[in-house]
Formats: structure tokens, sequence, C-alpha cells
């Protein structure tokens, strides 16, 4: 165990938009989540021969797509891109 000791003099809030930013993030993580899921469970059925690699490839590449595009109207605002700079997203603020 060590002796330190916890500041909590420094803690404030949270403002709405850091909110927003926090939701967002784990909003993200968990489509990140989901897709490794899937993506692990196409592979299994893949190795154990339940489907075939060519069928796993095509579930697998579209349940990607869909997740992509389910959180990508979920997440941006009519405004912002996925591939935007930092000028920009600092422009926007």
């Amino acid at each position: 165990m060590t002796n330190r000791k916890i500041d909590w003099g420094g803690y404030k809030p949270m403002s709405d938009a850091e909110k927003k930013c926090a939701s967002q993030q784990q909003y993200a993580i968990t489509a990140l989540v989901l897709m490794t899921g899937l993506n692990i469970l196409f592979g299994a059925l893949v190795v154990y021969g339940v489907i075939s690699v060519l069928v796993g490839m095509i579930l697998s590449f579209s349940a990607m797509a869909i997740i992509i595009v389910k959180a990508n109207r979920d997440l941006l605002d009519d405004d912002e891109t996925m591939w935007e700079s930092p000028e920009d997203f600092r422009n926007r603020q």
C-alpha cells in the first residue's frame, strides 16, 4: 500500500459538452466491442464448419458495415464528418 493522498479539491462537475463527449465515447466503445464479438462468433462458426468461409466473410463485413452506419447516424451531427481534420473540429466548436 502507498500513502498517497487523493486531492479532491480540484474536482468540478462535468459540463454538458463533456457529458455528451463521454456518452459518445461510451457508445463508440460499445459498438467496437459488439463488432469484435460478432467477428469472433462468425470466425468460430467458420472454424467449426457451420458456415463456409465466404458466407462468414459476407456476414462479418455486413455486420461491421451496419454497425458503422448506425453509429455514424447516432453519434455525428449534420455538420460533422468522420474524417474531419483537427482544424475543422476546432473551428466548429
